[in-house]
């Protein structure tokens, strides 16, 4: 994975932080603190969440590619057999949508058997809270994973403390850390949990050959 680019992403996102924070000491103090609490604070944690999605389906991404490279034993396969390989790995469902195929990947890769998968996991379920929850508030699979009380009324994702903590927890950081912190050592968590599929399977190199650099080459 290329942490570097996600890091600077999250390099932005922190810039906008110091950015709002300088102001709490410029205002009027009253008017400052309810401008953090209710409006820039829930905004820039949602960035955060909203990086943290994208995270997953970058994790997603590389292990599809991964489940494609490993499916010959380590022999060498062309660039067009690994694109073909990679649309074997979609299926159509009853509602003629094309999904991952998640039993063949999990199948070749068995990436519950990875230190980090839990990681991964509780980052899958704060992923689909976040898109698929009309009112963004956790889930009981999330609230499990992050060892968080079910059952109870949470605020949503972006203004939950009780979220943030639960995920500060669990990944070893303090509680009193940050969205961007959080964000942060989930790019690293990522990264190494990638590395150890990849470092666990025998992998076909895939020789990609000549490639055109002529722009008429090149929808735009």
């Amino acid at each position: 994975m290329d942490t570097h680019i996600l890091k600077n992403i999250i390099a932005v996102i922190r810039t906008e932080q110091e950015r709002r924070t300088s102001l709490l000491n410029v205002d009027d103090p009253n008017f400052a603190y309810d401008q953090w609490l209710f409006t820039d604070e829930p905004f820039l944690n949602e960035f955060c969440l909203m990086f943290l999605v994208t995270l997953r389906h970058q994790v997603e991404r590389e292990q599809v590619g991964l489940a494609a490279r490993a499916a010959d034993r380590g022999k060498e396969i062309s660039g067009q057999q690994y694109q073909e390989r990679v649309k074997q790995l979609q299926k159509t469902n009853k509602k003629g949508n094309k999904n991952w195929d998640w039993t063949e990947i999990n199948k070749r890769l068995k990436p519950e058997s990875c230190e980090k998968y839990d990681f991964i996991k509780a980052l899958r379920f704060l992923a689909n809270s976040y898109k698929h929850d009309f009112s963004m508030e956790p889930d009981e699979k999330l609230l499990t994973s992050l060892k968080l009380k079910t059952g109870v009324n949470y605020a949503p994702l972006p203004e939950s403390d009780s979220l943030r903590k639960g995920f500060a927890d669990l990944i070893g950081l303090g509680k009193d850390a940050g969205y961007c912190d959080i964000a942060e050592r989930f790019v690293d968590i990522a990264n190494d949990f990638v590395e150890e599929v990849k470092n666990r399977i025998k992998l076909s190199k895939v020789e990609w050959g000549t490639v055109s650099l002529n722009p008429k080459d090149f929808a735009r």
